[in-house]
């Protein structure tokens, strides 16, 4: 009987943990970051504010040039340099480019890409 008490309670608090019915992926070659898609006005109305997709789309690409990086130092590769620029220069919303990071060459912007990409919030 305690068994099935504690699995009943068991399966009642995994349904009621935060799950997102949708997920947003950010891929290239062989790096993939999957990312929550929120209902923001769901959201809303139940906490005020939301998390916008837009920002957890940003993390996603900047977890992505990550890995991308990694990548290109074990395989260098014109296809990824190409893709981890495109990244270094899109037009985030939601991440401010550190000013030491604003105009930098290939090669530094590989040494320092954990800084570079960072996807916690500044």
């Amino acid at each position: 009987m305690k068994f099935g008490l504690v699995l009943l309670f068991l399966i009642h608090l995994t349904s009621c943990s935060e799950k997102h019915e949708y997920t947003g992926e950010v891929s290239f070659k062989s790096c993939k970051v999957n990312y929550p898609l929120h209902d923001e006005e769901k959201e809303k109305k139940i906490n005020y504010e939301a998390i916008p997709n837009q920002w957890e789309y940003e993390s996603a690409l900047r977890k992505l040039a990550l890995c991308l990086c990694e990548k290109y130092n074990q395989n260098p590769d014109e296809e990824t340099k190409e893709k981890i620029i495109g990244i270094y220069k899109y037009e985030f919303e939601y991440y401010d480019r550190n000013d030491l990071f604003k105009k930098v060459n290939f090669d530094s912007i590989l040494i320092n890409n954990k800084d570079v990409f960072n996807p916690d919030m500044w």
